[in-house]
């Protein structure tokens, strides 16, 4: 991926960085978080957890900054992630953050993140 592509991508609205999260997760079958002696985890200003994921390893490393500096892009397998760490994310009210952008990233459900990408590797 160029630098241009990869700022066209990064700049997009929150919504359609998840649309695109959705897509490029499920035709590579893998996710992307940040991983220091355990996962990068943050939380929204009502103090939920939220976990930040990324579609690929770049994006990642790209928020590898201020509080997740020494931080290291770590690769998820998407089944693994649907079956275990979702449902376990869900059971701990904890929220996704899915594609940050150092500005911004939308907040979603796990619930709903694994009813997205269940659609999304059905038309594969």
């Amino acid at each position: 991926m160029n630098l241009k592509e990869f700022n066209a991508i990064v700049s997009r609205p929150a919504d359609l960085r998840y649309e695109y999260f959705v897509k490029k997760t499920a035709d590579s079958e893998m996710l992307w978080g940040l991983y220091e002696e355990g996962w990068a985890m943050t939380t929204d200003s009502s103090g939920t957890a939220l976990l930040p994921l990324w579609p690929k390893s770049e994006f990642a490393l790209h928020c590898a900054i201020d509080e997740w500096n020494g931080y290291t892009s770590r690769p998820l397998d998407l089944h693994a992630f649907i079956e275990k760490i979702l449902p376990r994310l869900d059971q701990d009210g904890v929220k996704t953050a899915i594609f940050y952008n150092n500005s911004d990233s939308a907040v979603v459900e796990a619930a709903k993140l694994l009813e997205d990408l269940r659609e999304a590797l059905g038309k594969y």
